[in-house]
């Protein structure tokens, strides 16, 4: 369980889904799958229903929050959390209130309870902490404090859950009338909290906050910054114990500085006492027939909420709690741990052999894509290719900006990743995305992620791909197609290293390398604005540009052949290879296409191909001179023949090359000629060990 991410146990779902299902049996209808849709990296379960009724299992936060959601539609209700809660204790459940009447009964008093409250919340989360204490005699008030962690931020239905859970459990105290878990300062924020009504926006102009819906100009609640104040209280002897991540520290003298819901008016403390939003005019937002209700003079945005716990008692003895019957409930409870344990560790053995054999598959599947994404994956013998091979061993170890620039088809997305898997940042995600593929808003989604309610369709938060490639390498195809709004914010992730999610005020900050690509005349765009300037030199700090397949005629034949190999698979045929005479019509096309026009027609041939070997009538008729198109022509009949002979002789002497394993003594030999005629040659056409080349 990664500490970063935030967890539950699934005894908060189990809660939900019991309510569901006695209180609202005909609209019980979970969409278990969409619950873990927004769970990264968390496997769906086989049977999620039987998984999230077992206390004893964890899930990401990202689930509960979802299960939430569907049960607050399916409701009606914004507070069905805190309804759930407290139906959960009003009567017995058969496993896990076992164990809370063990606990309840040796406690047998509510403050004790409460001030337990810690404990609670380190067995239930890993994102929550709650610290109770309780005011000097006479008043002898019990307050609870919560501050849920940054990633786990709370929602409406966190704040409900927490208080039906705090008023809950007193139903298993039969002497208890009734107790309530009033909200003094809350740390929900008001943002967040209209984040969950689409049609409502929050505006800020300096100390005064402003909730408008999107039908009018008036507010619909209003909020004032406000200056907590903050009061000193003495902690009592059982409460000095030793408890880690506690939400206010305690002082050597044992006390602690805990905030309340009045404003700090002394100008010595003013400018260190935390903000916050004090509601000064009521409303109510909603939607979809839910809604939420700001009360007057209610305190948001405060670092940790503060409640305090108000309850009657009726008269009852204080009967101790029989022995021996204590024994038989303590041993009982152990035994059925221990199973717990044997399954949990039974359980774990599985996923640590499952963790085993994945871990050897990734590494596997990991070496897989190296390869074919390093430059074994780009078949290429040509200089022009060759030379661009080196200049791409020197920039993967820098941390550059690559500006890959060629015409379309060219693969300036393998170039791009041949980067990355020749750097230091291989062994992270490489990720792109066509900048050109996506409209304006659903581009800025993404690439820098949205938050819940950020626009119609966002019902959940997403994180963009920046958040994703964090670590590793991301590459922008067609990066000339980016809108100027778009490119701003892209401008400031390249500067700083950091962004803000569509609809979020939190700064993310991600160590990412950026890739781009275009097809397009990027000066030019710069001159007619349509580029900026700045981000152009952001991007561009080194160009580099793919040749077309025109211009290194000499890779045509290896591209045939291994498009043949590839296509072999795809199609079922065993086509061997290309005729003499499909061949130099392949070589002599121009190709405005280029790699990718070239692979559909291979494909297109071996379709229609009669034998194990193309012909040239399974050619194009465009591509043979018989259509429309005209096919490449050279000067003369005298050139095209010369051009012909010596691709011929290339291939020849690089197959030689092969065969022999780089040996020119050997090769020459095979081919009938001297080592100096053959050295001679491959000085010419600018061969290499064939080792080396590639």
């Amino acid at each position: 369980m990664e500490s970063s991410q935030p967890w539950v146990t699934c005894f908060l779902t189990e809660i939900l889904l019991t309510y569901l299902e006695e209180r609202h049996a005909g609209k019980a209808s979970i969409d278990y799958p969409a619950l873990f849709r927004h769970a990264e990296g968390f496997v769906p379960p086989p049977d999620p229903e039987a998984f999230l009724r077992h206390g004893n299992n964890w899930v990401p936060l990202a689930v509960l929050r979802e299960l939430l959601n569907q049960c607050e539609r399916l409701t009606g209700r914004k507070d069905v959390a805190y309804l759930a809660a407290r139906a959960y204790f009003e009567h017995g459940q058969d496993e896990l209130l076992t164990l809370f009447e063990i606990i309840f009964r040796v406690l047998n008093d509510v403050r004790s309870v409460v001030l337990c409250s810690h404990r609670w919340a380190a067995v239930q989360t890993n994102h929550l902490r709650l610290q109770s204490f309780e005011t000097p005699a006479p008043a002898r008030d019990l307050y609870m404090l919560a501050q849920f962690d940054e990633n786990a931020r709370p929602a409406v239905g966190s704040m409900h859950f927490l208080r039906g859970l705090a008023e809950g459990f007193p139903c298993l105290y039969s002497f208890i009338e009734d107790l309530r878990c009033m909200q003094e300062i809350s740390q929900l924020r008001i943002e967040d909290v209209v984040r969950e009504f689409a049609d409502y926006r929050v505006t800020v102009r300096n100390d005064h906050l402003a909730i408008h819906s999107a039908a009018g100009s008036d507010p619909v609640v209003e909020a004032r910054r406000v200056a907590l104040k903050s009061e000193t209280v003495p902690l009592s002897p059982d409460l000095l114990t030793d408890i880690p991540d506690v939400v206010v520290k305690a002082t050597r003298s044992g006390a602690i500085r805990v905030l309340t819901n009045q404003e700090e008016t002394d100008p010595r403390e003013r400018p260190h006492a935390p903000p916050a939003y004090r509601i000064v005019r009521r409303g109510t937002i909603g939607r979809e027939g839910l809604s939420h209700t700001f009360e007057q003079d209610q305190i948001y945005d405060a670092p940790y909420s503060r409640f305090r716990f108000v309850w009657t008692e009726r008269p009852h003895p204080t009967a101790a709690v029989p022995v021996e019957q204590l024994r038989r409930q303590v041993s009982e409870l152990l035994f059925q741990y221990l199973k717990q344990v044997r399954h949990a560790q039974t359980r774990m053995m599985e996923f640590n052999i499952e963790r085993s054999r994945l871990v050897q598959e990734n590494i596997h599947l990991r070496r897989e894509v190296e390869r074919e994404y390093s430059f074994a994956g780009i078949v290429a013998q040509s200089k022009p290719m060759q030379e661009l091979f080196a200049l791409i061993r020197s920039l993967a170890q820098t941390d550059v900006s690559v500006l890959i620039q060629g015409e379309t088809g060219t693969g300036k997305e393998l170039i791009a990743r041949a980067i990355h898997y020749n750097s230091p940042r291989r062994s992270r995600r490489f990720v792109a995305v066509n900048c050109g593929a996506l409209a304006e808003t659903l581009l800025q989604s993404e690439l820098f992620g949205h938050e819940k309610g950020a626009f119609t369709g966002a019902d959940a938060r997403r994180k963009g791909i920046f958040e994703v490639a964090d670590g590793g390498t991301l590459f922008l195809d067609e990066i000339g197609e980016i809108s100027p709004s778009t490119q701003v914010k892209l401008l400031r992730v390249l500067q700083d290293g950091e962004f803000q999610r569509v609809g979020g005020s939190e700064t993310i900050r991600v160590s990412v390398r950026v890739l781009s690509a275009t097809n397009q005349d990027v000066d030019e765009l710069v001159k007619t604005g349509r580029f900026r300037q700045d981000l152009y030199y952001r991007v561009n700090v080194f160009p580099i540009r793919v040749p077309p397949l025109r211009d290194r005629a000499e890779d045509i034949p290896l591209l045939v052949n291994h498009f043949i190999g590839i296509a072999n698979k795809k199609l079922h045929k065993s086509i061997r290879g290309v005729s003499a005479d499909a061949m130099s019509v392949l070589i002599f096309h121009q190709w405005p296409g280029n790699v990718r026009e070239l692979e559909n027609v291979v494909q297109r041939t071996m379709v229609v191909a009669k034998s194990d070997v193309v012909e040239l009538e399974d050619v194009p008729r465009e591509l043979r001179g018989e259509g429309d198109v005209p096919p490449r022509t050279t000067k003369d009949l005298r050139g095209l023949a010369r051009a012909s002979t010596e691709l011929v002789e290339k291939q020849t002497i690089l197959d030689a090359l092969a065969k022999t394993g780089g040996n020119v003594t050997h090769a020459a030999k095979a081919l009938g000629t001297s080592r100096a005629t053959l050295q001679s040659k491959m000085k010419a056409y600018g061969l290499r060990d064939p080792a080396k080349n590639r």
